[in-house]
């Protein structure tokens, strides 16, 4: 621990502070203030204030970062809800995202800034050193994003190969290794080297924050689920020390690359002392079904998709569109309002009362300004066209990651 602060302590009372950034009574009485060496400044409420806005600018990306990456949206959303004082519903709607889906990512982003402040607060407690610069590691980050593509791999295959790098960590520790790889799981589809490494991070942290047990490491999937889960789980007890920050969020940065996630429970029942759970994507092409009337519209949105993980299948007659949704079962759908012979909104509220297609998110593209409308009949989110590539892959990535929540 940190100034008597532990990593989940310091969580809540981020967002605590956040929460109430122009409070000064509620800025006040934050621990924040002891944990960041503030409490003794005649300025220490603005100083305070000033540090969070200050870690939250440091998490924008540059220019370079794809539009759809975690990184953007994270920062939009902390830059949105705690810089700009926007409320849930307006962010969602600037994001595409319904109110329970930016809470999920809002809560993802909050522990994404834990981390950085947690890991700069070692850094200056530690021994004067000569600590990372977080520009060359975004670049690096980003280099790495760019270099690696997509490769079909098995789940054995990528837990054994970060076990045997971990072996002689492993072989050192007072903490034994429990593997057993599962049977019947589908392939993943994800960039390797970055993944790998993700995992290694995972395993290697786990490791420093035991003092003794077993370190328990599971690879599931569960009926209709489209990604793996991969657990590592400790038993025992924990060291007094629980260093890795710096880790797990590099960790959460390279599963993004491919669609994947990184969650930490901090509060493990019985036995468990640690539990990190990762997300990864099956090896499967994701299908968007497009109604829209317009046939350059849906030329323009075969292009978009081209060579992606998103299969467009196209649909022109609305009255087609539900017989075809219940055939092949679509993991998202793209809908127009202004469509011949039926109203895109009357359309819309079929598909949610559906009894096996209501669960599809529903996407609504149009020319209209109606948001808000579209999201309060129940669409999953919105895209004003005209809308370019980058809009169209960010809305679809979203639905994506909401799901894996």
């Amino acid at each position: 621990m940190i100034k008597n602060i532990d990593r989940a302590t310091l969580e809540s009372e981020l967002r605590a502070a956040l929460t109430h950034l122009y409070d000064p009574a509620a800025l006040r009485d934050s621990r924040l203030m002891a944990f960041l060496g503030l409490e003794n400044r005649v300025d220490a409420i603005a100083a305070l204030r000033r540090r969070l806005l200050e870690a939250i600018e440091s998490l924008k990306p540059d220019d370079e970062a794809p539009a759809q990456s975690r990184s953007w949206r994270y920062y939009h959303i902390l830059h949105g809800r705690y810089t700009e004082q926007l409320t849930q519903f307006e962010v969602g709607n600037d994001l595409g995202l319904s109110v329970r889906q930016l809470r999920r990512q809002e809560k993802l982003a909050l522990a994404v800034l834990a981390d950085l402040i947690w890991t700069r607060c070692k850094l200056e407690s530690a021994e004067p050193t000569s600590p990372p610069d977080p520009q060359v590691l975004g670049d690096e980050l980003a280099w790495s994003q760019a270099a690696f593509s997509r490769e079909s791999v098995e789940v054995d295959a990528l837990i054994r190969s970060a076990l045997e790098t971990a072996e002689p960590m492993l072989q050192s520790s007072p903490v034994a290794l429990e593997y057993a790889p599962a049977e019947g799981l589908p392939r993943l589809a994800l960039q390797l080297a970055p993944t790998r490494q993700a995992l290694l991070n995972v395993i290697t942290t786990a490791l420093d924050w035991m003092q003794e047990g077993r370190l328990v490491v599971r690879a599931e999937q569960q009926i209709g689920d489209r990604h793996v889960h991969i657990s590592v789980t400790g038993y025992g007890s924990l060291a007094a020390d629980q260093i890795g920050a710096e880790r797990l969020s590099v960790a959460r940065e390279l599963l993004s690359f491919s669609g994947g996630t990184l969650f930490h429970d901090a509060d493990a029942a019985g036995d468990q002392v640690c539990v990190f759970r990762l997300t990864l994507p099956t090896d499967r092409q994701i299908t968007v079904l497009a109604i829209d009337d317009n046939p350059d519209t849906l030329q323009l949105l075969q292009r978009y998709t081209a060579d992606t993980r998103y299969g467009l299948q196209c649909e022109s007659d609305p009255a087609r569109s539900l017989a075809l949704a219940e055939a092949t079962m679509p993991d998202i759908i793209l809908l127009d309002v202004l469509l011949q012979d039926m109203d895109g909104w009357e359309l819309l509220g079929r598909f949610r009362a559906h009894p096996q297609l209501g669960d599809i998110p529903v996407i609504v593209c149009t020319i209209l300004p109606q948001r808000d409308l579209a999201l309060s009949l129940g669409a999953a989110g919105f895209l004003s066209k005209p809308l370019s590539q980058r809009q169209l892959l960010a809305a679809l990535d979203a639905q994506l990651d909401s799901a894996r929540r």
